[in-house]
């Protein structure tokens, strides 16, 4: 009987069909595609380093450019303010020497200054004007325009120089470091001279006074006046320039 079902086993074993083998895939070295992979990765970082290094030295470039070009602009403003000064004071002096020939004492020869020219109080009130003036401006002699106009605005004070006088005194002081009575001086015909025309002038002296003085809040209170008072002036242009 146990032989009976060996047999029949093994003929049904044999009857069926015989599996297929599985397809063998020849698989790639893996050492080749990682090193590809490599070679790409490494040559897309050169690439972008390369590139990385070119937008730097474009951007050094551009500020390098942009410093230069701030730098010329700021000459240009300068050189532009001080051409303006000078023609401001050049039609300052005119305006003096013509209102001095306006005036009736000036139909007389204008006292010729020299060290030993006379005293303000031999003179006329425009020839007194003038003698000062010209020490200041003309001579450069300065120590000896400083007593002329005290001595002028002591003797003039209700003069139509009188103003002028002021600040012509104020800048002489200023100028040589008298901080201080430079101020009072350029304050006196801020407050006293309104519709004078060294006013503007006369409020920004004494916003630079106060800003080397180190009182700068004091400073920009000055300089904000000149600004709001006489928009578009020489002298506004210059209390915006150090208010940047």
């Amino acid at each position: 009987m146990k032989r009976v079902v060996i047999v029949t086993a093994l003929l049904c074993w044999g009857a069926q069909p015989l599996a297929a083998p599985a397809p063998v895939v020849e698989a790639a070295p893996s050492n080749a595609r990682t090193g590809d992979l490599h070679s790409r990765v490494d040559r897309l970082e050169r690439q972008m380093q390369a590139r990385n290094q070119s937008q730097l030295q474009l951007q050094q470039t551009l500020d390098q450019m942009q410093r230069e070009i701030g730098e010329l602009r700021g000459q240009s403003e300068s050189q532009a303010y001080q051409i303006q000064q000078m023609l401001e004071r050049q039609r300052q002096l005119y305006q003096d020497l013509a209102k001095l020939q306006s005036a009736p004492q000036a139909a007389a020869p204008a006292a010729t200054s020299t060290p030993s020219s006379p005293s303000v109080s031999s003179l006329s009130e425009a020839d007194a004007y003038t003698q000062a003036l010209n020490l200041a401006t003309k001579e450069r002699r300065f120590d000896d325009a400083i007593p002329a106009f005290r001595s002028f605005i002591e003797q003039y004070p209700e003069s139509s120089y009188t103003a002028n006088a002021y600040y012509w005194l104020g800048q002489l002081l200023y100028n040589q470091g008298q901080l201080g009575e430079a101020a009072t001086m350029f304050g006196t015909v801020a407050d006293k001279y309104p519709q004078s025309s060294k006013r503007s002038d006369s409020l920004l002296k004494q916003g630079l006074i106060a800003d080397r003085q180190g009182d700068k809040a004091k400073a920009q209170r000055f300089f904000k006046q000149v600004i709001s008072e006489y928009s578009g002036s020489s002298a506004a242009q210059m209390a915006q320039k150090h208010l940047n």
